[in-house]
């Protein structure tokens, strides 16, 4: 289920980005956000969450970037960041969206970071907020709708998730 959900999270990443301009107040991040939602399957074993986690960034990187392993580390990150607010947080409803939008932010200020110093570009805090704020919203639709279809799978499949 874990692959499953990379996977369409993926291919939904590239149905939304060629229907939604780049104008648009929703900027997917869909395939950073299964990051959150695949966690809990991984049952403590963080090292082959992780691993995930850059393998991800890596296709990541392939299919829809001309960079090598930027968001392998990335996702790493964001993967690290998740398994130390799972020390902390239980996996709830409520705190996967609060997790989302801390992940979100995190990953737009690295991007944003990372654009600053290849290119010739000065500091704008308004194109970070608007990044920001544009991704906010339809991630935080998906990630909702991924967990209670997750929740309601593995409920069905009776698979083991963390609580």
């Amino acid at each position: 289920m874990v692959y499953i959900t990379i996977i369409v999270s993926f291919i939904l990443d590239s149905i939304v980005s060629n229907f939604i301009s780049l104008n648009s107040v929703f900027t997917p991040l869909f395939t950073l956000m299964s990051l959150l939602l695949i966690y809990p399957y991984f049952k403590n074993n963080n090292y082959k969450y992780l691993i995930t986690c850059f393998v991800s960034g890596l296709c990541y990187d392939l299919i829809y970037t001309d960079t090598i392993i930027i968001h392998g580390f990335l996702f790493l990150l964001i993967g690290f960041i998740v398994t130390r607010f799972s020390l902390i947080l239980s996996n709830s409803f409520v705190n996967i969206l609060i997790l989302a939008i801390v992940c979100i932010v995190i990953y737009r200020f690295i991007t944003y970071g990372l654009l600053l110093i290849t290119a010739n570009t000065s500091f704008k805090w308004i194109f970070l907020f608007k990044s920001i704020y544009k991704s906010i919203l339809m991630n935080l639709i998906y990630v909702s709708m991924g967990y209670i279809i997750l929740e309601k799978l593995s409920q069905k499949l009776k698979i083991r998730r963390l609580n």
